[in-house]
């Protein structure tokens, strides 16, 4: 038997009838000459009459050349066999002769299909016949069908693609049509609907199936692994086209669904801290499996390959399993004040043990997780550490004459602000332990634990004194406490009035922490201040605190109270804050701005009391009047909603309709979908069932939502797929962005074009118009260009930190990316990377331009290196780098960003000069150091003589003047140091450059231009100077100018010195009877004299002012100038001044008295001084005195000095008085 006829045999599989197909391809194998050899090795067959055909008689199908011309031997019409003796037959050919050809495959094929009799249509003999005709005529095929008791068989033969269609049509024709369902992801309906149905309709069309998408989700049908339930898809057809649409459906749900993501949930949360999935990361080169394990939540993410995070899931289970059986957790029985000794940080760190606290006062079990045969050593370790420690407690309860509550209250306080951190920073090595706040109501002392190690003792005492003192300085006086609001109703209220007054008085709220408790703890803050304020002061901040809070009382005394009668069970059911009914009665309250509060069983159980304000009053009494006229939770009420808005009230998987219901404690029900089907132009009445007050709320909410869906629209916008990522964004940034600015949702199709955009019609246009301005901005600026560049200059264009690169994308708004690597084998392989840009097309040119010279500047990048000895360095660099800067610049190095001139430093051994940048810039500088090299070999050294107290003018303000030397003669000028008057100046350079150098710093810089000399002992140089008025005269007067020399920081010190002047005495009376408006005090001070030694330096130059080029009327004229005469008048004002000095150095002695004149009003002391300093200059000539008029900045700003003789001294005191007394 062959394998074509044992396959016809098997039991067919069917669904609601029953098509068996067996195919049989014309392969070389089963050719003519076969079936000859068959029937020569079975000659009795000839003889033995043939009996009816069956599936048995099949023949092994041969190919069609050699079954060209010979008859089917089997079938209705079969005739008897004719003798198959060896001799030639004119009627029929041989079949031998293919024994020699070639063997050949066939284009054709033969397919065997049994159809039972139970699914075939019944049809008569005729129609039969017509039919198989038919689909012969059509398709081009031979078509054989044999009958037998159950079922029916057809044998089709020709081309593949026409047996195929022939097949389809025969049973399409010939049996009953059926109705298959299969259960598809309900994530995958949306790609199997395709947009707009398009996906649908192509299936449907190609094999006439019809094809129906189910809307609801199969009960009990979530899959935790795809975290998705399934839905029917139903297809009506024939068997064979609905396999084949079948076939069509699964391929797309396969698709959707190849990866998944998978969540695992750790409930257990002391396993968390021990978790480690990095191991079950994919390897590298794998098909990617990602991980994640958020630890705050518990949950484990998995995500990848559906079948391989799937295999990954089990891994991870088994490892938890695993993960659990190690981990042990042991509880121990520390009491309360020991357990803060517990180091849990510590254990965490050393054992990995997680150690947690009991949560209540009570409960003294700590609990200890961690692995197995770590957990024991972590116990033991905690016992031996805590027996190190020094335990002392302080009852604070005993303070302020055993005053509990205020020391409960003390703690509230200390916890709230953290009161004690400062002393715990200042004092690291002690732990200080307040008791919790849920202890302190029934606790009957109150104490604090403060410990520390054993060799650390001494801090436990300091730190409980300082805690003595806190508790001493916050006696009950200080503090007030209040209880008449109610926490309830204004807790927020309370809080955001006293947070106003809180840097003087600190708040606890009770009831932030104690429920129904209305008491709030005022504490006076006086620490800040220097001294702490009396009794009253802190009575006073206290009541203006309490007093912030009267607009709450005054608004809690306005307020109604009514009671109404509800049986408890309503009550809990409707009434408790979990409820919706609640929910709903806050929110009408709160749209109200009101204040409500509404107790439960109060007064009495069966009884509900409210008490608010008049406006939430009002609201409330209408709300529970309206609930005490309709109580039943069986009233009904309807609302009609658009036919084509009932889907989205229902939501995904029902989510939208279970919200409503549970928001709303109320059923819903709707027509069923063949109703509404019918009249998609229509309204649907949907049924409300539950509380009237809850429906007449849920009414108003569904028929303003209804009123939102019916303006829902759908828009297209035609993207191609190149784009869409683009469009998309990073991580769905813009998509995301649009969605949730618009209200809309944007799906973009895998392998589709047609952007669909759904949501609110306002929404949706703006949506629509922003994602086309993006796509034309894209289209626009999404051109690409790949240009190659050497591998070796890729560190060129990025630049240092992608500088370089990123001023590219900047200046011309493109995008840049290497494909490759620099490291990458074809890179390496080619030497050359691929950049890609991405923009519009000129600034892809200008971007690809710029990113050319850059390589091109790089191509020319060479180093050249110098070895120079090291004494040469110094005249390369020059003074401040100045000559290093001008080679720099001559070779056009400041238009060049890559060139650079590396020196060794001079405490390096290198003597290696590296030059790089372009070979132009590179050949000039490299020139440059040369020739300052052949000129330095060439050079001479010489050392000039100058005074130390001139070296600094050689040298100049921030030494320009050195520097300008340098670079006009091209030397090195050395300036020893102010510290070394040893030190020789020397001047280095080419021998004429060197002596022009030396002529110009003694001819010009270092001579002293004046014309006479006078030295003053610096004894007597205050007096002498008149504290520089005597030398502003000798300016003014007599066009002289005098320097110092190096004695000019001494001179200005002398001029300035402070004068001492004895307040005691000179200062008048401003009080009582006697108080004075002036007063004036003269006294026998001795000689002028000072404790600094020497003589100070006064010389004198003749500087006239010019005024030969200042003419009257504008017009310039020619002044020809008299040189003797300037001479003669330069020579007589020179020997004037040095007579004026000579005659204050000779009075100096004499000036043995000192005046002091006091003033009550300073600000008639410019009347002293006169216009432009006339009366002061008019009273120093007239009584040859000094005189100082103070300043108001001076620290004595009311007294003026003179000195003097005593007659000068006196006459110059009269004339003060008098231009005071003016």
């Amino acid at each position: 038997m062959s394998e074509e006829q044992t396959a016809i045999d098997s039991p067919p599989s069917t669904v609601e009838g029953s098509v068996e197909t067996v195919t049989t391809i014309d392969s070389p194998s089963t050719t003519a000459s076969t079936i000859a050899a068959t029937a020569e090795e079975h000659p009795q067959l000839e003889k033995k009459p043939t009996p009816l055909p069956s599936l048995k008689d099949l023949p092994s199908l041969g190919s069609n050349a050699a079954f060209a011309n010979v008859k089917v031997s089997w079938g209705p019409n079969m005739k008897p066999a004719v003798s198959n003796s060896p001799s030639p037959s004119p009627s029929a050919p041989s079949l031998t002769t293919g024994l020699g050809a070639k063997r050949m495959r066939s284009k054709n094929i033969q397919e065997a299909f049994t159809l039972d009799l139970q699914s075939q249509l019944s049809i008569t003999k005729p129609e039969l016949s017509r039919i198989v005709q038919s689909v012969k005529k059509n398709h081009d095929v031979s078509v054989e069908s044999t009958l037998s008791k159950n079922a029916r068989t057809f044998l089709v033969s020709g081309v593949a693609a026409n047996v195929h269609e022939a097949k389809r049509e025969l049973v399409k024709k010939l049996t009953k049509p059926i109705n298959a369902v299969i259960e598809v992801p309900s994530k995958c309906k949306a790609s199997i609907i395709g947009s707009g149905g398009r996906t649908i309709r192509e299936i449907s069309d190609a094999y006439e199936v019809k094809i129906n998408v189910s809307k609801e989700v199969n009960e009990n049908s979530y899959d935790e692994d795809m975290d998705d339930t399934t839905s029917n898809v139903s297809l009506f057809g024939d068997f064979e086209s609905v396999n084949l649409a079948k076939a069509k459906i699964l391929a797309i749900v396969k698709e959707e669904t190849k990866n998944a993501t998978i969540k695992l949930v750790v409930e257990d949360e002391k396993y968390l801290p021990y978790i480690d999935v990095s191991e079950f990361a994919s390897d590298e080169g794998d098909e990617e499996v990602k991980v994640q394990f958020y630890k705050k939540s518990g949950d484990i993410v998995i995500s990848g390959p559906r079948e391989k995070a799937k295999a990954t899931k089990t891994s991870i289970q088994d490892y938890l399993k695993k993960l659990a059986s190690n981990l042990d957790e042991e509880k121990v029985k520390i009491p309360s004040k020991f357990q803060f000794l517990i180091d849990a940080e510590e254990l965490k760190e050393k054992y990995n043990v997680i150690v947690t606290f009991p949560s209540t006062p009570d409960d003294e079990l700590v609990s200890f997780v961690g692995l197995r045969d770590k957990v024991g050593e972590a116990i033991t370790y905690a016992r031996s550490s805590s027996k190190s420690y020094v335990v002392e407690s302080l009852d604070i309860s005993k303070a302020h004459s055993k005053n509990l509550t205020h020391a409960k209250n003390l703690i509230m306080y200390f916890t709230k602000y953290s009161v004690l951190k400062g002393l715990e920073e200042s004092h690291p090595n002690v732990k200080i332990s307040l008791p919790s706040i849920q202890s302190l109501p029934t606790a009957e002392t109150v104490t604090i634990h403060i410990s520390a190690k054993s060799d650390e003792a001494n801090d436990i005492k300091a730190v409980r004194k300082e805690l003595i003192s806190f508790v001493n300085n916050i006696p009950p006086s200080e503090t007030l406490v209040i209880t008449d609001l109610d926490y309830e109703l204004f807790g927020g209220s309370i809080k955001h009035c006293l947070l106003a007054s809180e840097s003087s008085v600190a708040f606890v709220q009770f009831g932030d922490y104690y429920p129904n408790d209305n008491s709030i703890l005022l504490v006076a803050l006086t620490e800040d201040e220097d001294f702490k304020p009396s009794i009253e002061e802190i009575q006073a901040s206290l009541n203006k605190a309490n007093e912030s809070l009267n607009s709450l009382r005054t608004k809690q005394n306005n307020m109604e109270t009514k009671t109404y009668e509800f049986s408890e069970e309503v009550q809990d059911s409707l009434f408790k804050p979990s409820s919706a009914t609640w929910k709903l009665i806050m929110e009408d309250i709160s749209e109200q701005e009101g204040h409500l509060q509404i107790k439960l069983h109060t007064p009495e159980e069966n009884q509900l009391t409210v008490r608010g304000d008049e406006k939430a009053a009002k609201a409330a009494n209408k709300i529970f009047e309206s609930i005490l006229n309709s109580p039943s939770s069986k009233s009904k009420m309807t609302v009609n909603i658009p036919a084509n808005s009932v889907a989205r009230l229902i939501g995904n998987k029902g989510s939208n309709l279970q919200q409503i219901r549970e928001k709303f404690a109320c059923q819903i029900d709707i027509p069923n979908e063949e109703n509404n089907n019918a009249s998609k132009d229509k309204t649907v009445e949907v049924t409300l069932t539950g509380l009237e007050y809850n429906l007449t709320h849920a009414k108003k909410y569904l028929a303003a939502e209804a009123k939102k869906w019916a303006d829902i629209i759908t828009k297209e916008l035609i993207v191609p797929v190149k784009f869409h990522g683009s469009l998309i964004g990073p991580h769905g940034t813009y998509r995301n962005r649009l969605q949730e600015k618009y209200n809309v949702f944007i799906n973009f199709p895998r392998d589709n074009e047609i952007v669909t955009i759904r949501g609110p019609s306002r929404g949706v246009n703006k949506a629509h118009e922003e994602l086309k301005a993006l796509l034309d901005f894209e289209m626009e600026n999404g051109h690409k260009m790949v240009i190659n560049v050497p591998a070796e200059h890729v560190p060129r264009i990025i630049g240092k930190n992608g500088d370089n690169i990123n001023d590219i994308r900047a200046e011309y708004g493109v995008e840049m990316d290497f494909l490759q690597k620099s490291t990458d084998p074809k890179a390496q392989e080619t030497g050359e990377v691929e950049l890609e840009i991405t923009g519009s097309r000129q600034n892809i040119k200008d971007a690809a331009k710029r990113v050319e010279s850059i390589v091109a500047e790089a191509s020319d990048f060479v180093t050249e290196v110098l070895k120079i000895d090291h004494k040469y360095h110094k005249s390369i660099v020059g003074s401040g780098g100045h000559i290093l800067r001008e080679i720099i610049s001559k070779a056009g190095g400041e238009e060049i960003r890559n060139k650079s001139v590396d020196i060794p430093n001079a405490d390096s051994e290198n003597k290696d000069i590296t030059v790089q940048g372009p070979q132009k810039f590179v050949k000039k500088v490299v020139e440059e150091i040369n020739k300052i090299v052949k000129d330095a070999e060439n050079s001479v050294t010489k050392t000039i003589d100058i005074p130390a107290e001139r070296k600094g003018a050689l040298i100049g303000p921030g030494g320009i003047v050195r520097r300008q030397l340098e670079s006009e003669f091209n030397i090195n000028l050395f300036v020893p140091n102010k510290d070394d008057p040893s030190g020789k100046i020397t001047i280095t350079g080419a021998p004429e450059n060197v002596e022009k150098a030396e002529k110009k710093i003694l001819n010009e810089i270092i001579r002293e231009n004046f014309d006479r000399e006078v030295d003053v002992p610096a004894s007597i140089y205050e007096y002498v100077s008149e504290r520089g008025a005597f030398i502003q005269k000798l300016r003014m007067d007599l066009s002289v100018n005098v320097r110092f020399g190096n004695t000019s920081k001494k001179a200005n010190k002398l001029a300035r010195a402070p004068i001492e002047i004895p307040l005691e005495k000179v200062c008048g009376s401003t009080e009582g009877e006697n108080a004075e408006k002036t007063k004036f005090t003269i006294e026998e001070v001795g000689a002028p004299t000072s404790s600094e030694e020497g003589d100070i330096t006064m010389r004198l130059t003749y500087e006239p002012i010019d005024l030969s080029s200042i003419l009257s009327d504008g017009e310039e004229k020619e002044v020809t100038k008299d040189t003797s005469n300037d001479s003669a008048k330069k020579e007589e004002a020179l020997d004037t001044a040095v007579k004026l000095i000579k005659e204050r150095i000779a009075k100096a002695p004499s000036a043995t008295y000192a005046g002091y004149v006091w003033g009550a009003d300073t600000r008639r002391f410019n009347m002293i001084v006169g216009p432009g300093g006339s009366n002061i200059k008019k009273i120093r000539e007239a009584a040859d005195v000094i005189i100082n008029v103070p300043r108001k900045s001076d620290k004595v700003n009311d007294v003026v000095y003179i000195r003097g003789t005593k007659a000068g001294v006196e006459k110059a005191g009269e004339m003060v008085l008098k231009s005071l007394r003016r």
